[in-house]
């Protein structure tokens, strides 16, 4: 049975690797996370508090040019948008602000790129470490 240690001398970049890598999340892992906190607010000043936000996250998608391009494509006037937005109720402007939001909040998928080949690099370096082999045949 081989040991771990065989196939990495001390100066092994491997070995070096997986000491930046330890280094590295030691260091992230110190860093102290701030917490915030604040009062909650009653059930009738949390609803109005929610309609206002998302009356304004709705106004604010709204008034994007594109937006406002494709509504008229589909023909919708600004003025019909305007007048039927007091009319929806705080269930409806919930749930139209909270997908407006969800769409902001895709972003264009970079930080899954990231995960992913960290992911990778952290297998293979495992594999090395370990002088395990992955052989994959048919």
């Amino acid at each position: 049975m081989t040991s771990i240690r065989s196939g990495l001398s001390r100066s092994s970049p491997w070995r070096c690797l997986v000491w930046v890598l330890v280094a590295w999340m030691g260091g992230l892992a110190a860093v102290p996370v701030p917490a915030e906190a604040a009062p909650a607010p009653t059930h009738l000043a949390l609803a109005a508090a929610d309609r206002a936000a998302g009356l304004t996250t709705i106004q604010t998608f709204l008034e994007r040019k594109v937006v406002r391009q494709r509504l008229a494509d589909l023909g919708v006037s600004p003025e019909e948008i305007q007048a039927r937005l007091p009319e929806m109720t705080d269930e409806q402007m919930h749930a139209v602000a909270s997908r407006i939001e969800g769409l902001q909040a895709g972003g264009d998928g970079v930080g899954i790129v990231i995960g992913i080949l960290l992911i990778v690099l952290i297998i293979i370096v495992i594999l090395k470490v370990t002088d395990t082999k992955v052989i994959v045949t048919k």
